[in-house]
């Protein structure tokens, strides 16, 4: 193994929090920067919180963090700066201080990086202009629409573009911050951090294997959303946009547009994610094996789930099974 370039000083690693950030977003990566001091056998990392104010935040778990370093005046010596994600992002959205201490501070660092949703911050302080970048599924829409200059990646686990960084939801942070650890030390001490914490050291696939690929079920009461519902129900049978629009007594056409304009999703679209979201869970619960998931969930055969996984997911569904299986046999 060869050795690690020891630093005269430890990287100042330092997270932004505020009221009702999510716990985990945290904790996760700043337990991994911490615990990466005893496998690199030196202080690679000085880990920091930094708040609107010294003390205490109380985070959306309810637990209290301590935050030690105050924001406005621009920290000299931070390496990397984090921006944690949660409920309370909406509110920060709306703190001029926040957003205007982002863009001061940010140009002092060798790399910024975001947790979930902690990505619509960055681009608040217009920090994300002209760059790719990730945020968790229930919020892609919204930085989207707000900042139509930004590329949202929407199935990524986490995304670089320069020096700046973001993650999907929550646990992804664990997954960037094992990026930036191996960047600065090596694959080493990232496998040995991903051993003891039970996690991978790359995952495979994107986001789209944890979000419910279904929310077009949030569809207003109606006979679209009806369908929606027979459709999960009879995932075997044939679901062409013709027998579809024969079931709700529309034109194909006509429903098509429809159907659209209510779920922001094509029927083909909605009855494939629909299809991949029920094998993805007959997977992950291990009680079938894939040829028979195929045929009863209409993929026909094997072969062609295996396709869709992997257009889809990014994974084969034999690795989808290994990574994420709950129980039985794989």
């Amino acid at each position: 193994m060869a050795a690690i370039q020891r630093r005269k000083a430890p990287r100042e690693i330092v997270m932004f929090v505020y009221k009702d950030a999510h716990l985990l977003d945290i904790s996760g990566p700043m337990s991994l920067f911490a615990a990466a001091n005893d496998f690199a056998g030196f202080r690679a990392y000085d880990v920091s919180l930094a708040a609107a104010s010294l003390g205490n935040v109380v985070t959306s778990a309810g637990i209290a963090l301590a935050a030690t370093r105050k924001i406005g005046r621009v920290m000299t010596g931070i390496d990397t700066l984090l921006v944690a994600g949660g409920i309370g992002i909406d509110a920060q959205l709306k703190e001029q201080r926040v957003i205007a201490w982002l863009k001061r501070q940010a140009p002092y660092c060798r790399r910024v990086a975001s947790v979930c949703s902690g990505a619509l911050l960055l681009a608040k302080a217009g920090l994300l202009d002209g760059r790719r970048a990730a945020t968790h599924w229930v919020r892609c829409d919204q930085l989207a629409a707000a900042y139509p200059e930004i590329t949202v990646e929407r199935d990524s686990i986490f995304v670089r573009d320069g020096k700046f960084y973001s993650s999907a939801g929550i646990s992804a942070g664990m997954d960037l911050a094992l990026a930036l650890i191996e960047e600065d030390l090596g694959a080493a001490v990232v496998a040995q951090l991903a051993r003891e914490f039970v996690l991978y050291m790359r995952r495979s696939g994107g986001q789209a294997q944890f979000s419910p690929a279904l929310r077009a079920q949030d569809t207003a009461p109606g006979r679209i959303a009806g369908l929606q519902q027979w459709i999960l129900a009879h995932l075997d049978q044939a679901l062409d946009v013709e027998t579809l629009a024969s079931r709700v007594a529309m034109s194909p056409r006509h429903f098509a547009r429809r159907f659209h304009d209510e779920t922001g999703m094509t029927p083909a679209a909605f009855v494939a994610a629909a299809r991949i979201d029920a094998a993805r869970q007959a997977l992950a619960e291990g009680r079938e094996q894939v040829d028979q998931v195929a045929q009863r969930l209409g993929f026909g055969s094997a072969e062609r789930l295996r396709r869709n996984f992997r257009r889809h997911l990014a994974v084969t569904p034999s690795q989808f099974r290994q990574h994420f299986q709950t129980s039985g046999e794989a």
